[in-house]
């Protein structure tokens, strides 16, 4: 669009149309019932153009109303045929009903060219504003028969196009449960931890150079009385939808430190204990404040802190995720890196990050006292974690003939369900407390 297209203060908007709800709704009604009467298709797509909102913030509503009145023009003129209806949903959303299509890629081929028109530049006075659509598709009658569920299901789909490449995506039923599952663990989440429900369980850890206990890692267990057993890492991406991280892993950790202090006067076990942590929770801001926070409320010295580190490669493209790292380190705590995906590679750069730890995955080496190859590549990984001044946790050891070759090999810890389950806190104390209770 050129100069002459102007969306500013003096852009006259469009005359009037069915931009509001209601009658777009009604007119959606209509549609369906002519196409329950042919026995043909329509599409719904629910545009979201990404703009309107922040032409608010900087221009005023004025031009933010300008600029919607030039995105339905737009639609009308340069994508929808005659029959087809338009409107303005919320501030930046738009919904489209395609009143007869042969299919769903006819539908893809509207949203295509309505991502062309769009993707366009808004001229603002001599600012040229780019707008980020994202839209989702959903079909009569595949995808519902009722006006009220076609709209809420491309509204769905245009959450999910918001982060694909494409930027278009069709309805899901799936991931409209998943959707609606997140939903639910976002306020159940928000739920248990005010009233404090979460719970630990901790797999010991062995120092495999003494053959005793040393430490371990508290695996955090939601158990939500509707939902059942959930994840944890569906616990944090809840936690961070909701905008609750800090308040998930303040939990975790006064939870945790408190149990190892609980394990340390009632049974003499002192130990240093392990949390892990997505690598998206080094993002808040607030992270070093609720470490120290909980360290100091538990009394805990911050090198018996081991802080494990999943999903790396977040480490990679947020810059402040790895200056959280630092800040951590600096203040004593430990931090191990916790992620079975990592490629080797990524050995690399990691080294030039302030960790301490890596935990290893053997279980894929099945036999370790009848393969050579085997022994050889554990060997090469343990030596050349050391060579970078990193400790080794082994995890998935089969038995006491593997964690013997481990300790041959050189490897520092181990974590071994053949040695047991993960325990709660009283099971814990039984099973490896020294003190008389």
């Amino acid at each position: 669009m050129s100069g002459e297209d102007s969306a500013g203060p003096a852009a006259t908007p469009p005359g009037p149309s069915p931009t509001e709800p209601i009658p777009f709704l009604e007119g959606l009604r209509g549609q369906i019932e002519d196409r329950r009467a042919d026995g043909g298709n329509l599409g719904v797509l629910f545009i979201e153009c990404g703009l309107i909102s922040r032409i608010d913030a900087v221009w005023g509503y004025h031009v933010g109303d300008a600029v919607a009145g030039r995105v339905t023009e737009l639609l009308r003129s340069d994508v929808l045929r005659p029959g087809d209806l338009v409107t303005k949903m919320t501030r930046d959303g738009f919904a489209c009903v395609l009143s007869t299509v042969e299919g769903a890629a006819v539908a893809l081929l509207a949203a295509k060219k309505s991502l062309r028109t769009l993707n366009a530049p808004f001229w603002i006075g001599e600012d040229e504003i780019f707008a980020n659509p994202a839209i989702g598709i959903a079909m009569y009658p595949r995808h519902g028969d009722q006006a009220e569920a076609l709209l809420q299901r491309a509204t769905s789909a245009c959450a999910v196009a918001r982060d694909l490449t494409g930027r278009i995506a069709d309805y899901d039923e799936d991931l409209d449960h998943s959707a609606a599952a997140k939903l639910l663990y976002e306020n159940r989440l928000r739920t248990a931890v005010s009233e404090d429900a979460l719970e630990l369980a901790f797999q010991p850890q062995y120092d495999l150079r003494l053959g005793q206990v040393m430490g371990a890692e508290s695996l955090l267990r939601w158990r939500d009385p509707a939902l059942g057993m959930i994840p944890a890492g569906d616990a944090f991406a809840a936690a961070e939808a909701a905008d609750r991280v800090t308040e998930l892993v303040s939990s975790i950790l006064n939870r945790a430190l408190r149990n190892v202090s609980e394990f340390r006067y009632s049974a003499g076990l002192d130990l240093r204990i392990a949390v892990k942590l997505p690598a998206r929770a080094l993002l808040n801001t607030e992270l070093v404040d609720v470490v120290q926070r909980a360290l100091g409320t538990w009394s805990r010295r911050p090198g018996t802190l081991i802080l494990e580190i999943g999903e790396t490669s977040v480490l990679r493209a947020e810059v402040p995720a790895r200056e959280m790292l630092g800040r951590l380190r600096d203040l004593g705590v430990k931090l191990s890196i916790d992620d079975a995906d990592m490629a080797l590679s990524s050995l690399f750069w990691l080294a030039t990050m302030p960790f301490q730890e890596i935990k290893l995955d053997v279980s894929a080496a099945q036999d370790l006292t009848g393969l050579p190859k085997s022994d050889r590549i554990l060997q090469s990984i343990i030596e050349l974690a050391h060579h970078l001044r990193l400790e080794v946790v082994a995890f998935g050891v089969a038995d006491d003939t593997a964690a013997g070759r481990l300790k041959e090999l050189g490897c520092d810890y181990m974590q071994a369900d053949y040695k047991g389950p993960a325990l709660d806190p009283e099971e814990f104390v039984k099973r490896f407390g020294f003190n008389e209770r």
